[in-house]
């Protein structure tokens, strides 16, 4: 895919700009992380000390730099800071130097990155409280889906932007070419998160009466706080709606392009618009395709342990990570994901279950591994899938 722009300037300053942008990033996520468990708002108050409260500086909020020098300590109260705080900053700003290293300064660079850190965010949220916030999982899929379409146009049209006329060109109708893809491909949009938000509702219905039988402590109440807690509920189903909106929004803006590009070949000139349209529909529907797989997948087996077992093995939470990313990365490396996120967390279960009284019963935090295993297939998932299906030629 061409570059988004070289301005001139060397490899080495966008590599250490996305560096220097992935621990900015990282700061943010680390704000992310601790806040929207607690049903916070990300955006207001500002940066504060968890212990005594105090506003944390500008110049005590630069990543890495302001822990080390002061010590993992607030300036005031002195209390410990925590060894994750840096940590997921490190993460970041790697991971972004990592893509660009991949990719280089494209279009595409920017949805990775922006994958990568909703990632991250899920494993360390999940991994702390055992929790997969639908704040976060409801836009993503929403925009992995949009992103998909997106990057396919921009490859299309970026590759070659000039355009020409049929001697003799029959104008085609919107109806016989581009009402279908206009018209599922607007509702495939417009439907992704309604479908998680009907997802959740038959989740009651299906298994509901399985829910008393699980242990009650699987699961950490984090806002505890009935004031608080009602807040939160608020706040998060302003971000379900407002997500339902956006991808109303999005799939009325696909449909008017649709007619766009129809309109244009009806006036007998085929440009790359309708090569691109279609190549968007066609990356539209691999993006939904794979978040069928990855959310389907994982929702069998939940119910299948379900109904065996009686008891919850897994959240919700999982399968809608799993559908964002089957929709990112495709259903090929979803499946991978799903094999690789389930041979981790069997080998840390284990070591877990035999260190805990609990045994077997140790709850596990799953999005954790299968977080892991989707940045793995992100870098190594495509040579991974050529190995394997060259074993079979």
């Amino acid at each position: 895919m061409p570059p988004v722009a070289e301005f001139g300037l060397p490899f080495a300053f966008y590599a250490v700009a996305a560096l220097v942008f992935g621990l900015l990033v990282g700061s943010f996520l680390n704000v992310v992380i601790y806040r929207i468990p607690r049903g916070e708002s990300i955006v207001y108050p500002g940066s504060h000390c968890g212990a005594c409260g105090a506003p944390v500086r500008p110049y005590d909020n630069i990543p890495l730099v302001s822990y080390a020098l002061l010590r993992g300590q607030c300036r005031l109260c002195r209390a410990k800071i925590s060894l994750i705080y840096p940590s997921v900053e490190l993460l970041t700003g790697l991971l972004f130097f990592a893509v660009l290293l991949k990719d280089g300064l494209t279009w595409i660079t920017i949805a990775e990155m922006t994958f990568v850190a909703v990632i991250i965010s899920l494993i360390f949220i999940d991994a702390r409280h055992h929790l997969l916030p639908n704040v976060i999982t409801y836009p993503a899929l929403v925009l992995s889906i949009t992103a998909n379409a997106a990057l396919a146009w921009h490859g299309v049209w970026a590759g070659n932007q000039a355009y020409f006329r049929f001697s003799g060109f029959t104008p085609t109708s919107f109806d016989t070419v581009f009402f279908a893809p206009s018209l599922w491909g607007a509702v495939l949009i417009a439907s992704a998160a309604p479908v998680f938000w009907i997802i959740d509702r038959l989740d009651e219905v299906l298994f509901g009466k399985y829910f008393e039988w699980a242990e009650a402590d699987q699961a950490e109440a984090v806002v505890e706080d009935p004031d608080a807690e009602h807040i939160a509920q608020r706040r998060h189903d302003r971000v379900i709606y407002g997500t339902m909106i956006g991808g109303l929004l999005l799939a009325v803006g696909w449909a008017v392009l649709g007619y766009s590009v129809s309109n244009r070949m009806g006036r007998g000139v085929f440009d790359l618009y309708g090569d691109a349209y279609q190549s968007a529909y066609a990356n539209l529907l691999s993006a939904c395709f794979g978040a069928f797989v990855g959310g389907g997948l994982i929702w069998l087996l939940r119910a299948l342990y379900f109904y065996t077992r009686g008891i919850e093995g897994m959240g919700l939470g999982d399968v809608k990570m799993m559908a964002v990313i089957g929709a990112f990365l495709g259903w090929q490396s979803a499946i991978l994901v799903l094999i690789f996120g389930s041979f981790l967390g069997s080998i840390v279960g284990l070591i877990l279950a035999r260190r805990s009284a609990k045994g077997l019963k140790t709850a596990l935090p799953f999005g954790v591994f299968l977080g892991i295993a989707a940045l793995i297939a992100l870098f190594a998932g495509t040579p991974i899938l050529q190995w394997y299906t060259g074993m079979f030629r």
